[in-house]
């Protein structure tokens, strides 16, 4: 319970923030340096324009292309790791390269492939 003093139910209510005189910003409203209402109506009010949206066409198209920066990346990555792993087991045939490929490409590929799906899913 509030500490206010009750009021009654019934009847007028009094004003709980009676004003005495006017707000102090009142007297500034007849400065001379102030516009007139009417004045400067010629001049057109400046808002910011947003620019037009893009059409869905747009849109779908640069989601397309980012998707296959995307794809074009991450098979860059996974190269670059594959010829890594290849100087390193130290490959010096086409078969010792395919064999290699696939015991570290295929966990690669699948690692590469998972973390996409989390992050993509994350968002």
């Amino acid at each position: 319970m509030s500490d206010d003093p009750s009021r009654p139910s019934s009847g007028p209510q009094s004003d709980p923030y009676p004003v005495a005189d006017a707000p102090a910003w009142w007297g500034a409203l007849g400065r001379g340096d102030l516009p007139l209402d009417g004045e400067d109506a010629d001049e057109p009010i400046r808002r910011p324009v947003a620019p037009p949206a893009d059409p869905p066409q747009r849109l779908a198209a640069a989601a397309r292309s980012i998707r296959w920066r995307r794809l074009w990346f991450n098979a860059l990555v996974l190269l670059v790791a594959l010829v890594i792993v290849c100087v390193g087991v130290g490959v010096v045939s086409v078969s010792m390269f395919l064999t290699v490929a696939l015991l570290f490409g295929v966990p690669l590929a699948l690692s590469a492939a998972t973390i996409a799906v989390v992050a993509r899913r994350s968002r």
